[in-house]
């Protein structure tokens, strides 16, 4: 809509760009004036030009002032209801109003041109009201005016109580001191964030969720998307489509130093207390205090919440066993940080490790003795006898001429352990065997006896291994070798110290995926369980390592 001198129309969105432009070399000098009822503004922070370029609101913003154009950013459902009026004026310092070529008003919203507003002909005079947003029933509208004064910015700022000096003091020096008004009661429930300042609507003041602090800083709009919510300056919208505003450049640096520190800051609390607890939402109220969106947050979170689904796994198998304390916590961290971030995308990862714990749970309690038992009517077992394991197994033997195999079955029962093969076999009571575990795809026997011990190759041997480590432990209730070695057990320091020193990745191939706690001297061999005798491994590198040092 084109306007024509004290036409008027109807503005009906709540932000706006004003942009004025001329065609000849001059410059123009572009003012807003807020004025309240009375016609007059209430104060020097009511004018705004150059020197002055923001209102304290945030609401009138002088954006760019170059040669030929001028932006200036109002917004308007930000605008105090004691201003009636905002006036937009444009002065020069060299010739007047009529030697300027092609000047034209225009009012802009994210959707385009509002209006236009060409002023030809002007008067000989060298500041002029070109326009004035006004309020009518509730409403903003906007009027072309085109007067002015032939006594320049002096005049124009004299009409509507701006105080001249004839060498104006500093912006800062006229400037009315800031207001400290006393904080309403604090409010118990109210989380930590900015709050608008009582009485200064211009300002913002932290509460920590418990008291109000001495922070504060200036309160911007934040329903304005040419302006960034953060700083107040101007960031760029996209015209015609292409989604939101673009990320504010003046803090983009900033806000990624920031999640820097902040990132570094959730690891130390996820490793010393996982994401809950006063350190955990301190971290948050951090990205609030330097008002990072929490988006923003929940993106930078998500690898930390992998890594840290990781860790908490490999401290569960750090012993060997999981119990259900272990696996209840693991399902507990993965509700607590699906509240704060999206692990969709790592659904598949997960799910390994969730089948991971609940396998590790499920040997658990067939090593303490939740056997399974087996029915086979062809194999002879004495009255009293259950069977528990009844698989096909290859014996191996290490001779002087080389290994050699036998192919057979291997028997785990109530009373005794048995191989049977071909041309071959094995019996063995629980009060010989001292041990049992797993090497790749064999378990190894240890016995009292040298024809007791041995070395099987069977079909899942974490599993069978599992079932006589539990027999075992059943038969000689539940002790395996009292006194004779360290505990297997790994204390909750010494993991986490062994985890620092070898970065949470694995000490052979460098992954930081399925990750283990690995004995370098077997524990079934002596080895101690220590700092100095513990490495991290991940899984494949800790099978192919075995017990072999």
């Amino acid at each position: 809509m084109e306007l024509t001198r004290g036409a008027n129309a109807p503005v009906n969105s709540a932000a706006v760009s004003l942009v004025l432009r001329w065609g000849s070399g001059r410059e123009v000098d572009p003012q807003a004036l807020l004025l309240d009822e009375s016609g007059k503004i209430r104060g020097n922070d009511d004018f705004v030009f150059f020197n002055a370029p923001r209102h304290p609101s945030g609401a009138v913003v002088l954006e760019e002032a170059a040669s030929g154009t001028a932006t200036m950013r109002l917004t308007l459902t930000a605008i105090e209801p004691a201003v009636h009026k905002v006036v937009i004026a444009g002065s020069v310092e060299q010739g007047s109003f009529r030697d300027i070529d092609a000047l034209t008003l225009t009012v802009r919203d994210t959707g385009g041109v509002l209006l236009s507003y060409p002023l030809h002909g002007s008067d000989a005079v060298t500041a002029m009201v070109l326009g004035e947003f006004y309020r009518r029933g509730g409403d903003w509208k906007f009027r072309a005016v085109g007067q002015g004064w032939s006594s320049g910015l002096r005049g124009l700022a004299e009409e509507f109580g701006v105080e001249v000096d004839d060498e104006p003091a500093p912006a800062e020096a006229i400037s009315p001191p800031p207001v400290t008004p006393t904080p309403p009661p604090p409010v118990p429930d109210m989380p930590a964030g900015w709050y608008s300042a009582p009485g200064d609507l211009t300002r913002l003041r932290w509460w920590s969720g418990t008291a109000w602090t001495e922070d504060y800083r200036p309160a911007f709009p934040v329903d304005d998307p040419a302006t960034c919510p953060r700083c107040g300056r101007p960031r760029h919208v996209p015209r015609f489509g292409g989604g939101g505003p673009a990320a504010c450049r003046w803090c983009e640096a900033e806000v990624n130093g920031l999640l820097e520190s902040w990132r570094g800051r959730v690891w130390q609390v996820l490793a010393t207390g996982g994401p809950s607890g006063p350190a955990w939402d301190e971290a948050w109220s951090m990205l609030r205090f330097h008002l990072i969106d929490e988006s923003t947050g929940r993106e930078a979170l998500r690898p930390l919440a992998i890594a840290h689904l990781e860790r908490v796994v490999a401290f569960a198998f750090a012993d060997g066993e999981i119990d259900q304390s272990e696996l209840e916590d693991f399902e507990r961290t993965i509700t607590t940080l699906r509240i704060y971030t999206d692990l969709g995308m790592a659904a598949q990862h997960i799910e390994g490790l969730r089948q991971r714990m609940l396998r590790g749970r499920a040997l658990t309690q067939v090593k303490v003795g939740d056997l399974p038992r087996v029915e086979r009517p062809d194999l002879h077992l004495e009255a009293d006898e259950l069977l528990y394991l009844d698989v096909n197994a290859t014996q191996i033997r290490y001779l002087a001429s080389g290994p050699k195999q036998a192919s057979g079955r291997l028997i785990g029962s109530s009373k005794k352990f048995r191989f049977v093969g071909d041309g071959a076999g094995v019996e063995l009571s629980w009060a010989k065997m001292v041990a049992v575990r797993h090497e790749y795809d064999t378990v190894v026997i240890q016995a009292t006896t040298a024809r007791g011990g041995g070395t099987y190759r069977v079909p899942d041997a974490e599993y069978v291994a599992a079932v006589l480590e539990g027999a075992l432990r059943v038969a000689k209730r539940l002790v395996l070798a009292p006194g004779q070695r360290d505990s297997r057990a790994v204390p909750q320091d010494v993991k986490a110290r062994v985890w620092q020193r070898d970065g949470g990745r694995c000490q052979q191939c460098g992954d930081n995926r399925y990750l283990e706690f690995d004995h370098i001297i077997p524990w079934s061999q002596g080895g101690a369980t220590s700092v100095e005798n513990l490495q991290i491994l991940c899984r494949k590198c800790n099978q192919q390592k075995g017990a072999r040092i």
